[in-house]
């Protein structure tokens, strides 16, 4: 059976390993991130501006547990990118008003935000794009990092494929591994196009940022 190298944290890794293997896949756990909580200070900061903001919008379950891990979420409104952030929110005492079908540029595009007060939290180094969506639709925007992901090298089980949430576990993988001669995944396009500037020319890549379209994707192209 076709071994499926699972590169995200110990946290997210079940959801991902569990969605291979209902694909006859057989996931292999090659952790190639570590998180690092933002500094308390900050977070505080991060917190007290989402008590005042008119909209919080999520892109990341873990920014969610992180930010707030007394489960005391504000009682303002969540733009929320997918299930897995909308849960996380509804975990934490949160109020989902809003949850994308697309990544987190759709989700953008579907709100209305013109002269609002937007709180987002996110990993440190993600892409820009909902900032500079939120404030080009009129939003006063406060954008923090939670965390930071940082890169670890993987160890050197033998994998036939490999799947990436994000491109910091790419750099992770490089430490010590190559990109060829494998299948390669990819969540949503942020990560595709980091797997692109480093030679995978068509990684594979679920029409919607969820795990299990990930997996019944790249189950396709490896039985096609």
């Amino acid at each position: 059976m076709t071994r499926v190298a699972v590169t995200t944290t110990a946290d997210a890794a079940p959801r991902l390993a569990g969605a291979l293997v209902g694909h006859e896949l057989v996931p292999i756990m090659l952790p190639c991130i570590a998180i690092s909580p933002a500094p308390p200070a900050e977070l505080a900061e991060l917190r007290r501006q989402a008590s005042k903001a008119d909209l919080i919008v999520v892109t990341s379950a873990r920014a969610v547990r992180i930010t707030w891990p007394k489960r005391d979420m504000p009682a303002v409104p969540v733009a929320a990118v997918g299930p897995s952030s909308a849960a996380a929110v509804e975990e934490a005492g949160g109020i989902v008003k809003t949850i994308g079908e697309g990544g987190s540029s759709d989700l953008v595009a579907g709100l209305d935000v013109e002269g609002r007060f937007v709180v987002f939290p996110h990993a440190r180094g993600s892409d820009p794009s909902t900032t500079s969506g939120l404030e080009g639709r009129g939003a006063r925007v406060y954008a923090a990092a939670a965390y930071d992901t940082i890169p670890i090298a993987p160890n050197d089980d033998k994998v036939d494929a490999a799947v990436f949430g994000s491109p910091s576990a790419i750099e992770g993988w490089l430490m010590r591994r190559p990109l060829d001669g494998m299948v390669i995944g990819a969540i949503g396009a942020t990560t595709a196009s980091a797997l692109r500037v480093r030679g995978v020319e068509h990684p594979v890549v679920p029409v919607r940022p969820r795990f299990e379209e990930l997996a019944e994707a790249l189950a396709e192209r490896i039985n096609a």
